[in-house]
């Protein structure tokens, strides 16, 4: 059985009165889950509270005296992870726009509805890996009484010799995490190829961008040694990108004529990259339309260009994958071929020398 902690922030009596009846009446018809429910009445409260650990939080925005629920909202997404929702009489007083946060009318939905919706999200997984006391945040603990702390000594050396330890100790724990994936990895999913949005707009390896004159994507496959900042600019003087191919034309392309039984044994190959040298599969998924990356379709943009010609980078394809687009880009345009012989008469010869005998 699962156990859900979660905590509302409302004045009313009698909303808090109905959430909790709610509540009450959820754990006696299942059994697949209990629920708690903490109340706050004002931000004070709300803000002590929050220290103690929950599921997830329901805020109303209009509270007691010239208290308001944004204030709470705002401390929860700069120091806390949890999976909030909104319940308010008031939506339009609600800040920010793009919020990921779902607001709830009075009226129009329930405490049951969001209750539900807030249980999905844990379901999801995302918070055991990144909440507050996460997979993420145990595994941390770990390396840093196991690797990082014992090793005091040689940080202060560093620090002292003016190397930036932050960085050099960020790389040092993401790289332990790296080995806890190590063991037991599930196939990738496609959701997880892009980033998006980048969490750094400058253009780097791997950044897809789209033509502002034709509407068309492209990858930069610049390496990063050369669109490192130097001096506040991009070291190099050129940016090269491919143009990435439309994921429709090419599937259909690829099982036109092909009989239905048949398409996906050879539609495989191509998303395998096994088809094609010179394409590389990127995948359909909620945030990017798909495509292939065509090894044939090289340009090169000055820094100033680039960023004339192209809207700024929404999304990045991560490091893993771009590391293997690379690679396949750097065999495309190393291969040198063989010589072209008369192989029939080589292998006659060959036997020949194997069986003179015609054995």
């Amino acid at each position: 059985m699962e156990y859900y902690k979660y905590l509302l922030v409302e004045d009313n009596e009698n909303d808090s009165t109905v959430c909790l009846d709610t509540v009450e009446r959820m754990n006696h018809e299942t059994t697949d889950y209990q629920i708690s429910i903490d109340v706050a009445k004002n931000i004070s409260n709300a803000l002590a509270m929050l220290k103690e650990s929950y599921d997830g939080a329901i805020i109303d925005i209009k509270l007691e005296g010239n208290d308001n629920g944004n204030e709470v909202i705002t401390q929860i997404t700069e120091k806390y992870r949890l999976p909030v929702a909104i319940m308010t009489g008031t939506p339009d007083t609600v800040l920010g726009d793009e919020s990921p946060i779902k607001i709830y009318k009075k009226g129009e939905a329930t405490y049951e509805d969001i209750i539900k919706s807030l249980i999905e999200i844990s379901n999801t997984g995302l918070f055991k890996v990144i909440g507050g006391k996460g997979i993420i945040e145990n595994t941390m603990i770990e390396v840093f009484w196991r690797n990082l702390y014992p090793r005091i000594e040689t940080w202060k050396e560093l620090r002292k010799s003016g190397s930036a330890t932050e960085i050099i100790l960020l790389r040092y724990a993401i790289a332990h995490i790296h080995e806890l994936l190590e063991d037991n990895i599930p196939l990738y999913s496609v959701e997880e190829v892009y980033i998006s949005p980048p969490l750094n707009q400058r253009i780097r390896t791997g950044c897809i961008l789209k033509n502002k004159e034709d509407n068309l994507f492209y990858i930069v496959l610049s390496p990063p040694c050369d669109l490192a900042i130097h001096n506040g600019k991009i070291k190099t003087d050129r940016v090269m990108l491919c143009e990435i191919d439309d994921y429709g034309i090419i599937n259909m392309t690829v099982v036109e004529g092909v009989s239905a039984t048949k398409r996906k044994k050879a539609l495989l190959p191509t998303i395998r990259n096994n088809n094609k040298e010179y394409f590389h599969w990127l995948p359909k998924n909620s945030v990017f339309e798909g495509g292939y990356v065509n090894f044939r379709k090289v340009i090169n943009y000055k820094p100033d260009e680039l960023l004339e010609q192209f809207y700024p980078p929404e999304l990045r394809v991560q490091d893993s994958i771009v590391k293997d687009i690379l690679s396949r880009f750097s065999a495309y345009y190393a291969r040198q071929g063989q010589p072209d012989f008369d192989f029939e008469k080589e292998a006659e010869s060959i036997l020949q020398v194997l069986f003179p005998e015609g054995q």
